[in-house]
This record gives C-alpha cells, structure tokens and sequence, in this order.
C-alpha cells in the first residue's frame, strides 16, 4: 500500500534518531562549569557555556547554555538541561518577546508526531526566523508568536530533535512528568520568569501531550508536600491547541464526513467505503480503551488508518491540507520542511546553538520511538480528561483548526465532553471572527466560561504556516483575554 501507518502519524517522514555511545561525555568537555546563578541581561561575549544547577529541587542537574546570534534582534537562549543521574539532555530554544519581557507571559510551543521536533514550528511556522527555501539562511518573521510573549520551544520526549539520552518515553503521560521536570529547572535558572503568566500551546500530536502536561502541572501545583520541598508554582494560565489529536475515537469517526461534504473532494466510492467500515474501526478503537496492549491498540490504530485515512491519499489528497494534492510525503507536500532540516544540520547552526558535533545528524522525527508510542497504545487513547481537568481548575483552553484539515473530530469532541460548563457551550453560537486591526473575516469563533473553540478559514493543519497573519491575531488577543468574537 501506498499509505502507511508512519505517514499518518506524523506530517513528515520519520527516521531512526541513534545516540552514540559517549556523546554526554565528550559534549560538555566542551564546555566549562560557572558558577550556579543568574542569567546575565547581557552577555558578554555573547556566549554562555555551563553551568551547574545546585539547588536542592534541582540536585543532580545542570544546564548548558548558550547565547546564539539570529536574525532576531532581542535576547534568546538555547541549549541543554542535562539529567546528571539518568544520562538524558533536553533541549530548548528561549526567545525574550519583542515587546515586554519581564511582564509578557511565557508560552510554550510544542510539535506532535509523536516524536516530533519542536523546531518545524521554530523555523516553518511561528518563531521570530524562518528558513528560507535554500536551507542556508533565515528571514526575519513579523508574525512571530513572540511579538508578546516569551517563547520557548522544547524538544521532548528525549531522543527527538536535538533533545538525546538513555530514557525512553513511550505515553504522553510519562512526557507529561518528564516536562514538568524540565519546567522546574527551567524556571529555577530564568527565575526572572517565573511569576509570568504560562500558557502552553501546541499543534497536533501536542493534543496528546499538553492535556497530560496540563493535568501534571495542576495536580503538582496542589501538592502540598511538593510546595514544601521548594518546586516552583507554574502560573499556568491557559493551554491552547491546533488541530490537536485529542480524542482517536471521534477524529477517525470524522474523516468521512470532512472528506465527503468537503467539497466531496472524496468520490462515491470511496466515502461508501469510509462510512461502512468506520463502526469496526470505533469496535476497536473501544477494545484498546477497555484493554490496552500492544495486540489491541495497535490492530485498533492500523485498521482505522487503513480505512479512514489511506482514501484520501489513494486519490492523492493530503489529509493535512484537503487543497493540496501530492504524493503523501513531505518533499511533495511541505518541501521547506526538508529546508528546516537541512538547516538544522548545518555545522555553524549546530555550534551556534550549542549542540554537540558528535551527535547524529538531526532528523525532524524519530521513527522508533514514534512506533513505540503506537505499540504502547498511547496513539488510539483519549486524553480528554486533560482538558477536563484544566476547565474544571480555571485553565482557559483554546481549541483552534485549520479547516482545510479535518476540524470535525475536533469539534465533535469538544460538543459531547462533560465539564460544567458543557450546556452552556453546547448552547452558544458560532460566531464571526475578525481580525483586529484589518477587520478580516477570518473565521468563527465559539465561546462559554474559560473554552473557546476557533475555526480559521483557509488553514490546513499547520495554522500559523497558512495564516500568520492571522494566527498572530489569535494569540495576541487570547494572551490579553479579549474575546475572538
């Protein structure tokens, strides 16, 4: 078959990510021990190489920071928090916003897969430099989510994008803790940050990971024991998601009908096809909830994209976007995701952003452990309750979707969660979205208590890739809380 489970599972193709032997070791005699502190307004040289985390929430950690130089004028910082007992290094990419960083909030972005890299986000979609389509060089971004916030993109599980090390992460709850593991330290070294507002966003396989990281942050900001250990309160205030994969169960149930009153972009036959084989696929999607194992999820998970995704590249439509049309991978579909690569692997790059030489070449996606996530189950589960939680705590949740995508699920999710405010949302209206200062008609918006759901015309999967523009419009005023509508 054409279609394969990894193309679904991920925008891009995935590969192996292999850690070599010794690579900790010999990445930070490279650098130099600082004293445990401060991060400088300014640095001096422009580069800050170690520096070890001493504090008693942090014992046995450190972190390896750098200073990089970008087409983005403001302060940024990059580099490692590096786990001294298990031997694994996450790394992050910190930009200060272009407006009020003291008093801006900091947001979190965070690419899907699973096993995906943060930087498609970083260099493709959102952050203050984009590559060009030569691979070589980036241009300045005037939509960049940073324009109000501080931005941090985060590369997790470990073993995914410049991120490596011995533990392997296989559930969106086992990211979840190991995220807010990461928050602590980060938070413990930019401490000038961490009263700030926190909202944490993401687009589709973060539909799994930030309900977990959200309900991890809730229920460690009420533990009492915790507080008294010393852990930071993360000031979380909003968790918001693009075309999220959040629920398997209503998004498989949904490709019929986006792709068959699309446009009816899918033919006769194959939405026939669809429709009649879309109750087995909800049978088995039920048998990995009540009995999750290997066996179960990931029969479950192949039949469902067999039948329910696959039509839609047999007609060489891309599920990701309804309006293109190409070959399912993303040379054809997204070429300057292979300019992000390219990028990403450059030698000054790499060294600029404190990345060790003798790493393997960065891949966008790890195939191995984006397989494992599958096998595990963690793909055809739902984590729901993570929104649940958040609702239920004053968290405001955006739920926002390209609608060149399959935004049906999405919504179809959203209408039957129980929450308290569920008759109220179930009960408003779907009003227009306009863009601030171009008055543009640029979707609808829908919106009860702390929920908001958003339909953004003319976007595919990756929404601030369509609409930058736009999208910018988004989050500007969800980070002021004015109403989208």
């Amino acid at each position: 078959m054409r279609f394969s489970v990894k193309r679904f599972l991920t925008i891009l193709s995935c590969y192996s990510l292999a850690v070599r032997a010794g690579a900790q070791e010999e990445a930070m005699q490279q650098h130099v021990f600082s004293e445990p502190g401060r991060i400088l307004p300014q640095m001096e040289d422009g580069l800050q190489e170690f520096r070890l985390l001493t504090s008693d929430k942090v014992k046995g950690y450190a972190a390896r920071i750098k200073q990089p130089v970008s087409c983005e004028q403001g302060l940024q910082y990059s580099g490692y928090f590096d786990n001294l007992e298990t031997d694994d290094h996450y790394f992050f990419y910190f930009f200060e916003s272009r407006s009020n960083p003291a008093q801006d909030p900091v947001m979190l972005w965070l690419n899907g897969g699973p096993a995906c890299s943060s930087t498609l986000g970083l260099w493709m979609e959102l952050g203050p430099c984009l590559v060009k389509e030569d691979g070589a060089s980036t241009r300045f971004n005037p939509y960049s989510w940073n324009t109000e916030a501080n931005l941090l993109f985060l590369e997790q599980p470990v073993n995914v994008g410049y991120s490596y090390g011995n533990t392997t992460v296989v559930s969106s709850k086992a990211a979840g803790e190991n995220v807010y593991a990461f928050f602590q330290l980060f938070f413990s070294e930019f401490t000038q940050f961490a009263d700030n507002p926190f909202h944490i966003s993401g687009e589709s396989y973060a539909g799994h990971y930030l309900p977990a990281i959200a309900s991890e942050i809730i229920r460690n900001n009420a533990d009492r024991k915790l507080k008294a250990q010393g852990n930071i309160h993360l000031n979380l205030e909003s968790v918001m998601i693009g075309n999220g994969w959040t629920d398997p169960a209503y998004h498989f149930k949904s490709y019929a009908d986006f792709g068959c009153a699309h446009d009816s972009r899918c033919n006769d036959e194959q939405c026939k096809f669809m429709e009649a084989e879309a109750s087995h696929c909800q049978t088995l999607l039920k048998e990995c909830d009540r009995f999750p194992s290997t066996t179960t999820c990931m029969a479950a998970t192949k039949e469902c994209v067999r039948t329910q995704v696959e039509p839609f590249w047999e007609l060489g439509l891309n599920p990701y976007d309804i309006r293109l049309q190409c070959g399912g991978d993303d040379i054809d579909c997204y070429p300057l995701s292979q300019a992000t690569v390219q990028y990403a692997n450059r030698p000054e790059v790499r060294a600029a952003l404190g990345v060790s030489e003798n790493l393997p070449a960065f891949q966008q996606c790890n195939d191995d452990l984006h397989d494992r996530f599958v096998s595990n189950g963690d793909f055809a589960v739902s984590t729901v309750y993570g929104i649940q939680e958040a609702l239920d705590a004053g968290v405001r949740v955006l739920i926002y979707v390209g609608d060149q995508a399959n935004w049906y699920g999405n919504k179809a999710w959203l209408l039957d969660m129980t929450w308290a405010g569920q008759e109220g949302f179930n009960d408003a209206l779907d009003k227009p979205w306009l863009t601030k200062d171009k008055y543009t008609f640029a979707g609808e918006a829908r919106t009860y208590s702390n929920l908001t759901f958003l339909r953004i015309y003319g976007a595919g999967h990756m929404v601030p890739y369509d609409q930058p523009e736009n999208s910018l419009d988004m989050v500007l005023r969800w980070l002021k809380k004015e109403p989208l509508a």
